[in-house]
């Protein structure tokens, strides 16, 4: 059944970099169904596509989601700051907001900002991650330019069982979540789970930009307080409930809250306390033989407040209410999908917002045909939206398998980004104006592929290429000569963004050891002027060996990239960040059956290095976790 095949998706194992207990499965089996909502094995896609899943979660050295993502094909992470800081996700050289993301269905991406807090989503919930690089707003509607992050959160499979994690470090880190899932009776399965995670340990700003000059630099956005220890601490909930009533029919539950509080540095805000929540209902089946369905209810929220001294500074509050009815049908080897969704956004603001509501209704439909060695996939949605208008997407791959291991495979679409409330409607008066006429962000890329999967190797290869029109820019304000306010600043549809580039992945065998890397050379750049895209690198990516013997396993990996083009942190000009290269190490003991210990060290060459200018990483560090996962 497809719904039993779509559950296969959670389970199953994946070896980026491996130290799983049990026998991975070979990865170019590994089911997906992120790329057009459709299980299907992972060489057999037509789209780039990345999973991991809770091995390689708790194989790595990450202490979050950001530093588990980064050095992956087509990832680029940009923090400032330490743990629990302001960090965001970028996908194949497409900005922030043009990176959708996905947990357990639902939208999160905030609708004044336009990028999802995915420094704040506990590792210890999360169950398996899917990325798909490359535009797929025909699929999933706006803000899919760069591709869309995927995440399914826990749910309880077998015998009900505990799981727990305690973890003590440097870098004032500690880490403790414990939780309780399995099947109570048969169909019927749940998991909750509670945590809460520290780290930090160092200044968020390098020190050498909290001058004693403060006072008499205009430019100077920090005193010299700022060069203390910032700290976060983010505390989470997870559940999840699902109940297989017969052979067609299921239901399920979803909740998740996170509490983060994060110390900052800056003179006009240094505490942050950020609520996400996300919670669902679903009902699934299967109508006929053929026919599979699936109805979805949820909410997600994103409360940020700032403040200086524990005086209030801004508040922001994102609502997104979504329904998702999709539908698959099957005709022997060939697929049709179908679809309709329906949001309703909402934001309160301490800030002046023109408007702070709008409603997207949209529709979609694909299908996928195999001939032989041939596939097609076809795609095409449409999203209106109750401010700006509506936009029609579409996408368009074909595949040929040269051989039962080696696969090609092209493909064209379009997508689009809808504009954010704060681009729309934010004003600062009388110096700063929102334009309520903005259009949405369109883009078109293509690509070619190579799936290449035998004998235990698993290798990826894509050239890809896209354009954005329409980005939407800031507009500066105009002075005359005496500082009168001639024309004040607004947001306009000016730039043209371009990229290309070359993403390389493969997993495999290395003089017997599991072994994994990824290389991506792209050119991200401004159309218009030429220029590098700020805070992109040209060169970037990853290396990892791991091994198990009985009872003892270890695992080595390397995260680098190039130098990248940003903004000084204080004077506000075009600068280059100098290019970077850490080394993590872990290894494990299983003491008993169920429990083991792990110890990591993390940067153990101590570099020192930016994602952001002007903004620090962490130094060596050490940690040491008793983790309890009964089989």
């Amino acid at each position: 059944m497809l719904f039993r095949t779509t559950m296969l998706a959670a389970a199953v194992a994946l070896a980026l970099p491996v130290l799983a207990e049990e026998a991975p499965i070979f990865i170019a089996d590994q089911i997906v169904v992120t790329p057009t909502r459709v299980p299907q094995k992972l060489s057999d896609t037509l789209a780039a596509t990345t999973v991991l899943t809770r091995a390689d979660i708790e194989a790595s050295s990450a202490i979050d989601l950001p530093t588990l993502l980064q050095g992956l094909p087509g990832v680029e992470i940009s923090r400032t700051g330490v743990f629990g800081s302001q960090t965001v996700i970028r996908l194949r050289g497409a900005e922030s907001d043009q990176t959708l993301v996905l947990v357990d269905g639902l939208r999160v991406n905030s609708i004044s900002t336009g990028f999802a807090a995915i420094e704040h989503l506990s590792l210890g919930d999360l169950d398996r991650i899917e990325i798909v690089r490359g535009n797929v707003s025909s699929v999933y509607g706006a803000d899919a330019i760069g591709g869309v992050v995927r995440i399914f959160t826990r749910q309880g499979r077998g015998v009900v069982r505990p799981h727990l994690n305690i973890g003590v470090g440097t870098m004032d880190f500690y880490n403790i979540h414990a939780g309780i899932g399995g099947e109570i009776k048969p169909g019927l399965r749940f998991d909750v789970s509670v945590g809460q995670t520290q780290g930090g340990g160092f200044s968020s700003v390098k020190k050498s930009y909290a001058t004693d000059d403060f006072t008499i630099d205009p430019y100077d956005s920090y005193a010299p307080v700022d060069a203390d220890k910032d700290t976060s601490r983010n505390t989470h909930f997870n559940f999840r409930l699902s109940q297989q009533i017969n052979d067609n029919l299921s239901w399920g539950l979803t909740a998740r809250q996170n509490r983060a509080d994060v110390n900052l540095d800056g003179t006009t805000s240094n505490h942050a306390g950020q609520d996400l929540g996300a919670y669902s209902a679903y009902l699934e089946g299967r109508p006929s033989q053929n026919w599979f369905s699936r109805l979805t209810f949820g909410r997600s929220t994103d409360g940020l407040d700032s403040d200086l001294d524990g005086a209030p500074i801004d508040r922001y509050r994102t609502q997104i209410d979504q329904i998702l009815w999709e539908n698959t049908y099957s005709m022997g080897r060939h697929l049709f999908r179908f679809g309709v969704e329906a949001q309703d956004q909402q934001l309160d603001s301490s800030e002046d917002f023109n408007k702070s509501r709008r409603r997207a209704v949209s529709a979609f439909g694909g299908v996928g045909v195999r001939l032989g060695d041939h596939e097609v996939d076809l795609s095409v949605r449409r999203d209106q939206y109750s401010d700006f208008g509506g936009h029609t997407t579409g996408r368009a791959a074909y595949g040929y398998s040269i051989t039962p291991a080696l696969k090609i495979h092209a493909s064209v679409g379009t997508a689009f980004r809808a504009p954010s409330f704060n681009d729309l409607y934010l004003d600062y008066p009388p110096y700063y104006y929102a334009n309520p006429n903005l259009k949405s962000e369109r883009a078109q890329s293509r690509e070619l592929g190579l799936n290449y999967a035998f004998n235990g190797q698993f290798v990826q290869a894509i050239l890809f290429m896209s354009e954005t029109r329409d980005m939407i820019g800031y507009v500066p304000a105009v002075f005359d000569g005496d500082w009168n306010l001639v024309s004040p600043a607004t947001t306009a549809n000016i730039d043209r963004a371009r990229n290309h580039g070359l993403e390389l992945a493969w997993n495999g065998k290395l003089a017997g050891l599991n072994a994994r890397a990824s290389f991506t050379a792209q050119n991200p750049e401004d159309a218009t002027t030429g220029l590098s895209l700020l805070r992109r690198a040209q060169r970037y990516g990853g290396f990892g060996l791991s091994d198990r013997i009985g009872k003892l396993g270890w695992n080595a990996e390397v995260v680098a990239s190039g130098p990248h083009p940003d903004v000084h942190v204080t004077e506000f000009t075009r600068v280059n960040v100098p290019g970077y290269a850490t080394l993590n190490l872990s290894g494990d003991y299983f003491i008993g059956k169920d429990w083991k210990l792990t110890g990591r060290v993390i940067n153990v060459l101590d570099a020192e290095y930016s994602l952001v200018h002007g903004y620090a990483t962490p130094g060596r560090s050490f940690r040491l976790e008793l983790s309890c996962t009964p089989k």
